[in-house]
């Protein structure tokens, strides 16, 4: 036999999920494998027909309190965690009276589940396992002599094989499931972790594991050469069943990102309870409106920047009629959320090939995570998630001239969307729709002359159409010299907000006042790299 490849002659089975357990147990008995397992699982088998022999057999010692104390025991462990190749081990197990158990088959209580059926706090605790994944991680310790399946899924493949290699397995077979039994139970004792501390909580902890059930392999990531994968958070996918629907196609790894930036801005402009339209291109918006009517709101929002929302993501705060659907499937669209889609505009949008179609029922936040969670160097940054808040009274007037009411109200507005502009981000608008928007730029002037030129370009081309009351200037961080207060005084911006903090604010002050423009301090940077 060649090094590393391993009889298995005796198998322990616990299970509490028992899909195709009958079938794995015959299979293994047909080999001459002795079974030995738990309880519940033993009835289940014996039942089936299959000659079973009782975990309470094997050490002497009942089940205890209830099923809490089942497999703990020395002589459930010690054949599973001794070393076959170290002869002092082999003595202490036979003086043990003990053999060797080859193979663990075991899955743990369904604490997952239990936690997403709001089941009593009874209930839940009860469902923590520490039997089960005591099993697993001995079993997987001792990858070198043992194998563990924690997997009904991964019926088929241990059984193949015991097929194709004569009733033994292989160490990189071994080493393979003893790793995927460590990150189930990382992932088993994350949920646990989550149940009992929250997100404020877990920051004053230092140690930390992050991870996430596989809801599917995505076709590639950002691009088709990047393999990726979508993760669901433990205590989000309940939410994420309940709220969010995707009725027609698949979405990718970057509609999966744009349509999230999507719903973070229909979510910031929830408080204004009207009609409200994003449409987002790389991660960025490239068009944001409200308007008490939601077809109003759209042109708006697509006037914005007309060339940058070809193939895009356009996302919508209400139910989205036939007449809406008609023009969003004029133009080339990747993906369109909304609150709900009438009967016919579904079927007019559902005709386009290659369009995806999400329902969201409700954009309160409840999808976002309190955390926001990147990999860096050596390791993994974790930050609290951020909010663009702005209310009246939280506001510092510091020029001479005091915005009016209706200026206020806008650069509130463009405040909230300025903050999911990547940085440098400057977002201009009027009558709360975006006029013009400068991401990305490695210098403030840079992107205040984007957002001014698609301004400009705006009032060349629908004079007559856009009605300008007021221009606003949103900024994410301060501005370092008055050079951008002169470009924006010079196209029209009547009043800037920005978070102030600049060793030269007292210069940008004094520009604004000598150009009549109000400015406002949130004292807040929103940076977004």
């Amino acid at each position: 036999m060649k090094p590393g490849i391993l009889p298995i002659r005796r198998a322990l089975i616990s299970v509490s999920e028992k899909s195709n357990l009958k079938d794995l147990a015959s299979f293994l008995e047909g080999r001459g494998v002795e079974i030995v397992s738990t309880g519940g699982t033993a009835s289940y088998l014996k039942k089936e027909g299959l000659k079973v022999k009782e975990v309470s057999d094997l050490t002497g010692f009942p089940e205890i309190l209830n099923g809490r104390v089942k497999t703990l025991h020395p002589k459930v462990h010690a054949p599973i965690l001794f070393d076959r190749d170290d002869p002092v081990s082999v003595q202490e197990l036979k003086k043990m009276g003990s053999k060797a158990i080859d193979l663990i088959v075991v899955n743990l209580y369904p604490f997952e589940s239990i936690l997403k059926s709001k089941a009593p706090r009874k209930d839940i605790i009860e469902n923590i396992d520490i039997g089960g994944v005591a099993l697993m991680r001995a079993a997987a310790k001792n990858f070198e002599h043992v194998m563990v399946i924690s997997d009904p899924g991964d019926y088929v493949e241990l059984k193949n094989e015991l097929t194709n290699f004569k009733g033994c397995t292989r160490q990189k077979t071994r080493k393979f499931f003893a790793g995927k039994a460590f990150s189930q139970t990382s992932y088993y004792d994350q949920l646990i972790t989550g149940w009992f501390l929250s997100k404020k909580q877990l920051g004053s902890i230092n140690s930390r594991v992050f991870g996430g059930t596989a809801k599917k392999a995505l076709r590639y990531g950002e691009n088709p050469h990047q393999k990726a994968l979508y993760l669901h958070i433990p205590d989000q996918e309940r939410k994420t069943n309940n709220i969010l629907n995707i009725s027609k196609g698949t979405l990718s790894y970057n509609n999966l990102i744009d349509a999230t930036a999507a719903y973070k801005i229909l979510c910031e402009m929830e408080v204004y309870k009207k009609a409200s339209c994003v449409i987002i291109k790389h991660g960025n918006p490239c068009g944001v409106a409200i308007d008490n009517n939601l077809s109003a709101a759209y042109k708006k929002a697509l006037e914005t920047d007309p060339v940058s929302a070809f193939g895009g993501i356009v996302g919508i705060n209400k139910q989205v009629d036939e007449k809406l659907a008609k023009k969003i499937s004029s133009i080339f669209t990747e993906v369109i959320i909304a609150k709900s889609f009438s009967p016919k505009a579904h079927k007019i949008l559902s005709l386009k090939k290659n369009i995806k179609i999400v329902e969201i029922r409700r954009f309160d936040g409840t999808l976002l995570d309190e955390e926001e969670i990147r990999s860096v160097m050596g390791g993994y940054l974790v930050q609290e998630t951020s909010f663009s808040k702005a209310n009246h009274e939280e506001l510092e007037v510091v020029t001479k001239r005091k915005p009016s009411k209706g200026e206020l109200n806008n650069l509130i507005f463009l405040w909230k969307i300025v903050k999911h502009v990547k940085s440098n981000a400057i977002v201009v608008g009027n009558n709360f729709s975006v006029t013009g928007i400068g991401a990305g730029q490695t210098n403030r002037v840079g992107s205040v002359k984007l957002a001014i030129n698609n301004l400009k370009k705006i009032e060349k081309t629908d004079k007559k159409n856009h009605r300008v009351v007021f221009n606003g200037m949103a900024s994410d961080a301060f501005f370092p010299f008055p050079d951008s207060i002169k470009m924006a005084s010079r196209n029209g911006i009547s009043c800037i907000i920005q978070p102030g903090g600049s060793i030269n604010d007292s210069d940008v002050v004094s520009a604004a006042n000598k150009l009549n423009i109000a400015m406002v301090f949130t004292k807040r940077r929103l940076f977004s790299h």
